[in-house]
């Protein structure tokens, strides 16, 4: 979801400069930055965003400048005009020096809010449509950024899958040496309980049947195969699957901390380590898909 998109216009007297920057966020959490002259079409933009980019923390801001300062519209406040004029030329008439009517009304023009530029009503309409269409310039920019850098992920995102696939056949190697020491230690240990009194053959064997349900593994090593090519199957098949990526690598995790609490077995144990570590980067990644 991360994302980069800007854009500059020009027409005869008008410049706009729009920039979308989107960061990783489970929602659309939007924040729109406009001139002071069309802050009221925040949600005409917060609309043309949606149709681009469905979550992120996303940053929209827009520009508009004249080409030059005679071409830019201009609103005089003249109530705070007269106010700051009244009051200067009435400070300076108590200093013992000539008053300068015209230095005073240059210096005052000058002050904030004195004299708007960009507020003239007959230009908004062409302020507000070249704004727009550098805002939907940029936004198809960041969405372009974002799909780039999609294939990009989808392709280490695969590496990590295939990484985790590779360790799941290792598993299977030895699994057959896990299941031989697993046996050899229980005859062992029939072989020294068989001599004891106490000893209730019919209770053993419910013991053993349910110690082997406990440390097989089979149906685990099937479960996580499947959800791995289920993770694969919609990586390539479904836009903005994003959330149902997060949610099979969880299924995924389960299965590998399955396999690695029941196996009871030092080297298919550090194998589960190594899957882990792969299934972190891949849930890492899986937060930039949309």
């Amino acid at each position: 979801m991360t994302g980069f998109g800007a854009a500059s216009l020009e027409d005869e007297n008008l410049i706009s400069r729009a920039e979308v920057k989107s960061l990783n966020s489970k929602t659309l959490d939007l924040n729109v930055r406009l001139p002071k002259g069309l802050q009221d079409k925040e949600f005409e933009i917060r609309n043309l965003v949606q149709k681009y980019l469905e979550r992120g923390k996303v940053l929209v801001s827009v520009e508009l400048e004249y080409a030059s300062k005679a071409a830019a519209p201009s609103q005089l406040n003249t109530e705070l005009f007269h106010y700051h004029f009244g009051n200067i030329h009435l400070e300076a008439g108590k200093l013992p020096i000539p008053v300068d009517s015209s230095a005073i009304l240059q210096s005052v023009l000058r002050l904030p809010e004195v004299l708007s530029p960009g507020m003239g009503r007959e230009n908004r309409e062409q302020e507000w449509e070249i704004a727009m269409k550098a805002c939907e310039q940029a936004l198809k920019a960041c969405d372009d950024f974002r799909i780039s850098e999609g294939k990009v992920l989808a392709v280490k995102v695969k590496g990590y899958i295939s990484n985790i696939r590779h360790l799941l056949s290792e598993v299977e190697t030895l699994d057959p040496q896990r299941a031989l020491m697993v046996r050899q230690r229980i005859e062992e240990k029939l072989a020294s309980i068989q001599s004891d009194s106490a000893f209730d053959p019919n209770r053993f064997e419910q013991e053993m049947i349910y110690f082997l349900e406990k440390s097989d593994i089979s149906e685990e090593k099937v479960r996580l195969a499947n959800h791995l090519d289920y993770f694969l199957d919609v990586l390539e098949k479904e836009p903005h699957a994003g959330r149902k990526l997060g949610f099979i690598s969880q299924e995924i995790g389960r299965e590998i901390n399955t396999i690695g609490s029941k196996a009871n077995h030092a080297p298919i144990q550090k194998l589960v380590v190594l899957m882990k570590d792969d299934l972190e980067k891949v849930k890492e990644q899986c937060l930039n898909f949309l």
